[in-house]
């Protein structure tokens, strides 16, 4: 159900409105302000509603003045209406989102971090981890740096017997290849200058808990011949040392790069591949799950408002859809940066597009224009096509059809890049 020209949050809340429609004059008058005012609190109500602003002019400033006003979307009365259809089901999509994540929000949902959502490709992630997690199964994560993948690592620890040992993580690519092989086997005194004491290394910190092998792609060539050996004899040695040691703990790898891809140039081991995707888990990026973006930013902001002790408890629909069409080369933990962000530069109860960066903003609309006008082009080309082949491709009687001139659809059929067969019947006609 749509509500035009509501003026107040009370009868946002005594009606049934899935879509908030709001006219908005053309600027410069009393009129353009007090609407304008209309829609900044219309755009508050509890009820979570998105407001549409019905604008009478593509004044680009006008356009900015209501989507920082909250506005989740715009249509401009002298558009065609298939364009408003587009905005509405967009915004009808967000009511329903919203409505499934307060539905969603448990006091558990904390607790998983980057791993929370109800896309289903990541709730058959999860629900395979935890499968897998009794087995002492070598585990490796592949994915885009930022979805989460040393989460799910700990999320399969901690669902396993081993959950009461420790859980120890291994920046591979962090550590020089000096400094590696001692960080992972430890060392004995007097095995290399300043080695004035024994030190244990990862694999004995581990104990019989999990050891987590971050970017393991860059392992170099003698690395990945000794963690080869580690994981087929199940045994090590501290360096300087030649007594062997249990090696006890689960080995889980993670890593951006293509192993499989890397086997053929050399530059990755394939003994130590195929031993390492015993069991292989690919986390998708957060573009490939938009719809789990809003549910992962509001667990973000409850989490980061209570640590920073802040005033930001919920998110404006602008942002949601600021949030939703951004790209996130960084994935989730971009977004998680974003949200911190904006929560200590929030000073009032609700995020709003003010508090978001502007690059984010720059690229969010960019992405937005470009996104409804290629779903505008697309109707067209649909719509026209089905009407050439129901006329037997006659351009006459597809323009009659339509109700648009022959020359118009000539125009459309060459601006859209319809295919047309090499001669049509309406050439005849007169």
């Amino acid at each position: 159900m749509l509500a035009a020209d509501l003026e107040s949050v009370q009868d946002v809340e005594s009606s049934q409105c899935e879509v908030l429609i709001v006219g908005l004059p053309a600027p410069g008058g009393a009129q353009f302000e007090k609407r304008l005012e209309s829609l900044k609190k219309l755009v508050l109500n509890p009820a979570g509603i998105p407001v549409i602003a019905f604008l009478s002019t593509h004044d680009r400033q006008v356009i900015r003045e209501a989507i920082a006003a909250g506005a989740y979307d715009y249509f401009v009365e002298t558009s065609p209406l298939e364009e408003l259809r587009i905005v509405l089901r967009r915004a009808a999509q967000l009511r329903e989102l919203s409505q499934e994540l307060e539905r969603l929000r448990t006091p558990a949902a904390a607790d998983f971090g980057f791993l929370i959502g109800t896309d289903p490709a990541m709730i058959q992630i999860l629900q395979f981890a935890s499968k897998i997690a009794a087995s002492d199964a070598t585990v490796l994560i592949t994915g885009e740096t930022g979805t989460g993948k040393e989460l799910l690592a700990q999320a399969i620890h901690a669902a396993s017997p081993r959950g009461r040992f420790p859980f120890v993580p291994v920046a591979c690519s962090s550590l020089p290849e000096t400094l590696i092989e001692t960080e992972l086997f430890g060392h004995e005194r007097g095995a290399f200058t300043g080695a004035v004491g024994m030190r244990r290394g990862r694999f004995e910190a581990a104990e019989r808990g999990t050891l987590f092998l971050d970017e393991v792609g860059e392992l170099s060539p003698g690395l990945q011949i000794k963690l080869l050996r580690v994981l087929q004899e199940r045994t090590f040695e501290r360096v300087g040392s030649n007594q062997p040691r249990p090696m006890e703990a689960r080995i889980i790898c993670a890593t951006h790069r293509n192993l499989h891809a890397l086997v053929p140039s050399g530059d990755f081991r394939a003994d130590l591949y195929y031993r390492l995707n015993t069991i292989e888990i690919e986390v998708p990026p957060l573009r490939a799950r938009r719809d789990d973006i809003v549910v992962l930013a509001c667990n973000f902001l409850q989490t980061f408002a209570e640590r920073h002790n802040r005033p930001a408890r919920r998110i404006s629909l602008a942002v949601m859809s600021a949030l939703r069409m951004y790209p996130w080369p960084g994935n989730v933990r971009e977004l998680q940066h974003v949200i911190e962000r904006a929560v200590v530069v929030c000073d009032v109860p609700e995020i709003r597009l003010e508090h978001m960066p502007r690059t984010l903003l720059q690229s969010t609309y960019q992405e937005r224009d470009d996104s409804l006008e290629s779903e505008v082009r697309s109707f067209k080309r649909q719509l026209i096509r089905k009407s050439l082949e129901r006329n037997g491709n006659n351009k006459a009687q597809a323009a009659r059809s339509l109700r648009i001139s022959r020359s118009s659809l000539h125009r459309l059929i060459d601006e859209l890049g319809i295919p047309q067969p090499p001669s049509f019947p309406d050439r005849q006609i007169s």
